[in-house]
């Protein structure tokens, strides 16, 4: 069932806005999905006992939420099936004989839980217990006991305290066979001692699963470590076990980025939307000009604006594995696009449905499909040509081994090179895909090429513009609150240095011109230009290099300014370009020019002689849904010389697809102004709401925040 839940007019502070919905299964544990795997989690403290009322985080501090990646919800992660009655298992701690012995004894059952998603910890009898929340992250739902009472000292505390027919019971299947697995109840329902505040440390707080073997402890964990891989351990016991109704379903909430979520034991799932905060730094504002704020005036933090949330809830019969969950979430997370593409050279469509088949289906997912290298991370010029290698990611999602094959256009995928994540080889060079087994959530890269060159060769279509929208690129970037260039960082920037200067009309400035290379297997050439302003000269005017990867150079640049330059500032640029006969082999946007300013203030500048400065503020936008307006601001500079500048569109999440461009660039020139326009094009299907908008422009190391402004959706 797949919903949506849309906030209007917030306008409240440091509240949580949980969404809850009520999905009670008898005996059910939760389970979430993390970056690489699905495990257990413990049940949320929400709530007072008895009341629906939120808990008090300054007496309780620990609620236990916590993230999930794709989905959360109640379920099964591991079950202990005693005769026809079953206890779900979601946090364990795994007790030893002594702390010596927990490596040797424990590591493989605890490798096991793990693999059936299973949270463990491990610890010795002689030491403290596991969940008492003023010390421990999480609390467990249930212990396994290693060794007998003659060899565990929390196994013989357990028996102490419990009916006598459990100890006749182990000692029944110790004489019989000669190993024994025997189940313990807790002595109260977990819901009754899983509270805000709680101390679970007790010794009949938790069931225990109790592993005994009086002819070899080793051959009686293992026994446990097999009867795993199902994610079901089996216990054969004639004691009672008193365990409370257990249903074999699963119900999940995928989610698409929320915060976080919770589990109450009576089986209402909670989700965390959103977060509206005035703790640090809400409000904080770093950069030296007026601070900026939502347009009602409240800081961004606090989130007064329109937000929409989708999710959707699955059920099944079994455990997540069995209601296929991952694979669902997997689809509800990344919905189908439809795009408009080229017929064959028959005319009609391909005969074969999808690019790439990955069996068996629905256990093993497709998690990049790329052009083999990555040049950009290790600084490489090296060009990539998907028409010769790619690299597929997969990932298994079930948490068991699985046999894969690969069909890529109606033909098999006859061979593949086992990368790391670097991918870089591994293992063995060629292996086929037929037959290649992947473990309980192995993420595995590979290298190969698909059989479907009619398909990649034809019309080389372009994925990605080969250039920033906003040139030349500024070497400082961080000065623009940015990151370095998106399409491929910077191979070799130039620096002039100092980045402002004072001096006197007529006066020599000498700068100094860094340039150095990021690259790393070639060398680089190219020229740095000096750009003036007019009338001013520099020596030299340009300076050729050849840079080896990694290299430096570094030169003195004579800046002359001519007698009678009235007091202001003058920007000298100097602008770095890869050239040479190499150079056209090298990425395309390697070949970008990028730029560095330095600023020579002449005499006593006015206060309001500055680089650059808003003229003309943006104004509130109302539109239709699937009607187009614009969202404008104007820029001037007083500066002696033109500039370029960068502009950055600011909205919300939400917004994204229908307020842009993200990024365009300008020439600032002495004496007039520029204005920068950007689209607010709503779709028709978009709700109506409020939002907001602002635009951040970086102009030779200066920045600048338009106000925001509403931008409203009718």
């Amino acid at each position: 069932m797949d919903c949506s839940t849309t906030i209007d007019d917030f306008t409240g502070e440091d509240k949580l806005l949980r969404l809850r919905w009520p999905c009670p299964i008898p005996g059910a544990m939760p389970v979430s999905e993390v970056g690489d795997a699905v495990i257990g989690r413990g049940f949320g403290l929400t709530h007072e006992p008895g009341s629906v009322e939120s808990v008090d985080t300054a007496k309780h501090p620990y609620t236990l939420d916590n993230p999930a990646y794709g989905w959360f919800g109640l379920s099964s992660a591991m079950r202990i099936r005693v005769g026809d009655s079953v206890r779900a298992v979601s946090v364990a701690e795994v007790i030893s004989p002594t702390e010596a012995e927990s490596a040797a004894l424990a590591r493989e059952l605890m490798v096991a839980l793990v693999r059936a998603g299973v949270t463990a910890t491990c610890s010795s009898a002689d030491r403290s217990r596991y969940g008492d929340l003023e010390v421990d992250s999480n609390l467990p739902d249930a212990r396994i006991a290693l060794g007998g009472p003659d060899e565990n000292l929390f196994t013989a505390a357990v028996l102490a305290e419990a009916d006598a027919a459990y100890t006749d019971e182990l000692k029944r299947q110790l004489y019989e066979t000669g190993s024994a697995r025997m189940f313990v109840p807790a002595a109260a329902p977990l819901a009754r001692t899983w509270l805000p505040g709680a101390d679970l440390r007790g010794v009949r707080t938790l069931p225990v699963l109790i592993i005994a073997g009086g002819d070899g402890l080793d051959a009686a964990v293992a026994s446990v470590v097999e009867d795993l891989s199902d994610a079901e351990i089996s216990v054969d016991q004639q004691a009672a076990a008193d365990v409370e109704p257990f249903d074999a379903r699963t119900v999940a909430v995928l989610n698409r980025g929320v915060p976080s979520f919770a589990v109450d034991t009576d089986g209402t799932l909670h989700t965390s939307l959103m977060r509206s905060c005035t703790g640090w730094p809400s409000g904080v504002w770093m950069d030296p000009q007026p601070r900026r704020t939502v347009p009602d005036g409240s800081n961004f933090q606090l989130q007064h604006w329109t937000h929409t949330f989708d999710y959707a809830l699955v059920s099944g019969d079994g455990d997540w594995r069995s209601a296929a969950v991952p694979d669902r979430s997997a689809e509800f997370s990344h919905p189908l696009l439809a795009v408009a593409g080229s017929r064959d050279a028959a005319g009609g469509l391909p005969s074969w449905g999808s690019l790439l088949e990955i069996e068996p289906a629905g256990t093993v997912q497709l998690g990049a499909l790329k052009a083999a290298g990555n040049p950009l991370a290790s600084g490489s010029s090296q060009p990539v040509d998907p028409t010769e290698a790619v690299a597929i990611r997969l990932v298994e999602t079930a948490g068991a081994a699985t046999e894969i094959a690969i069909t890529s256009g109606l033909h098999k995928v006859s061979s593949a090179s086992r990368v790391n994540l670097l991918e870089e080889p591994r293992l063995h060079k060629h292996r086929a895909f037929e037959g290649v087994e992947l473990q309980g959530y192995e993420i595995a890269t590979m290298l190969t090429r698909l059989n479907m060159p009619r398909v990649l060769e034809a019309d080389h279509a372009q994925l990605a513009p080969e250039a920033e929208a906003a040139q030349p690129l500024y070497a400082r970037y961080w000065l623009h609150n940015r990151g370095p260039a998106p399409l491929g960082g910077l191979p070799a920037v130039a620096h002039l240095h100092p980045q402002a200067s004072v001096a006197e009309p007529g006066d020599e400035v000498v700068l100094r011109l860094t340039a150095a290379s990021d690259c790393t297997d070639a060398v680089l050439h190219g020229t740095v230009r000096l750009v003036c302003p007019d009338g001013w000269t520099a020596s030299p005017p340009s300076l050729p290099f050849v840079l080896p990867g990694g290299g430096h150079l570094e030169a003195d640049i004579e800046v002359t300014m001519p007698p009678g330059t009235p007091p202001g500032l003058y920007p000298v640029r100097a602008q770095l370009a890869v050239t040479g006969d190499d150079a056209e082999s090298m990425p395309a946007s390697w070949r970008q020019i990028v730029e560095d300013v330095a600023t020579v203030s002449v005499g006593t500048p006015g206060e309001d002689n500055v680089i650059v400065y808003l003229v003309g503020e943006p104004t509130d936008v109302e539109v239709a849904a699937g009607d187009t307006a614009r969202l404008a601001v104007t820029v001037g500079t007083s500066a002696g010389a033109s500039l370029s500048l960068e502009a950055h569109l600011i909205s919300p999440w939400g917004t994204w697809e229908w307020i842009g461009p993200a990024a365009q660039g300008a020439v600032l020139t002495p004496g007039k102004t520029v204005e920068l326009e950007f689209d607010v094009a709503p779709p028709p299907w978009v709700r109506p709401g409020e939002w907001w908008a602002l635009i951040r422009v970086g102009c030779a190391g200066r920045l600048l925040y338009s106000p925001a402004v509403k931008v409203t959706v009718r």
